[in-house]
């Protein structure tokens, strides 16, 4: 199952996927310019079965920094055609991670949904969630979204979650580490749940809900 990852630079994308993977696979940094300067594909085990987490280089970056947003977002477009062109069984893209930092501004998390979900991704269906990140000091971090979740009313979303991608460190506070342990199960939950069954969420506005997402790209 493919998995494709995508965000503004700083959003914690490649953190994601460590925190997915509980080891460190992917290269982060904490500096402003981007880490990831074109498409990694990585392989995870989760509960067993086998997923392709593609990390993609960060949106909305200015020129001067790792990859330009224009480039950015011509390398992102053209890793969804090539999975979506389905040529193998192994092509398609079962999910999209939208990774988003609970600092963002409302107008630029809707401005890159629309850049990365309008046009093909959109009329195949292709399940989207929301992963809000940076949230190690929100109690708990699931209250960030009952705060915010109006500014997403607009998206067909298939779910979202709330986490922090925080590596763990020695003296890391005991608190800190079952956050990221939490953050990991819920996660794990997430791909696995939508990635293997109807991506549809009763709970959301009609307005948010993916009702038919196809989950075979042919």
């Amino acid at each position: 199952k493919n998995v494709v990852i995508f965000g503004e630079t700083g959003s914690g994308k490649s953190s994601i996927i460590n925190v997915i993977a509980q080891k460190q696979v992917a290269k982060t940094s904490n500096d402003a310019p981007g880490c990831t300067p074109e498409s990694k594909r990585y392989s995870v085990d989760i509960s067993g079965q086998k997923f392709s987490l593609f990390d993609t280089a960060g949106l909305n970056e200015g020129s001067a920094g790792t990859v330009p947003h224009k480039q950015a977002k011509k390398q992102l477009k053209s890793l969804l055609n090539k999975l979506m062109s389905h040529k193998s069984p192994s092509d398609g893209i079962d999910l999209l991670v939208y990774c988003v930092r609970y600092t963002t501004a409302p107008r630029p998390i809707l401005d890159t949904y629309n850049t990365v979900y309008s046009g093909t991704c959109r009329k195949k269906r292709v399940p989207i969630v929301v992963v809000v990140t940076g949230l190690e000091s929100e109690t708990p971090m699931e209250s960030w979204w009952d705060s915010h979740k109006e500014i997403f009313n607009t998206m067909d979303l298939a779910g979202h979650a709330c986490v922090t991608t925080i590596q763990e460190y020695p003296g890391i506070p005991e608190d800190l580490t079952r956050r990221v342990e939490q953050s990991s199960k819920i996660l794990h939950d997430l791909i696995m749940n939508k990635c293997s069954a109807s991506a549809v969420d009763d709970s959301l506005p009609a307005g948010m809900r993916c009702w038919s997402p196809l989950w075979s790209m042919g």
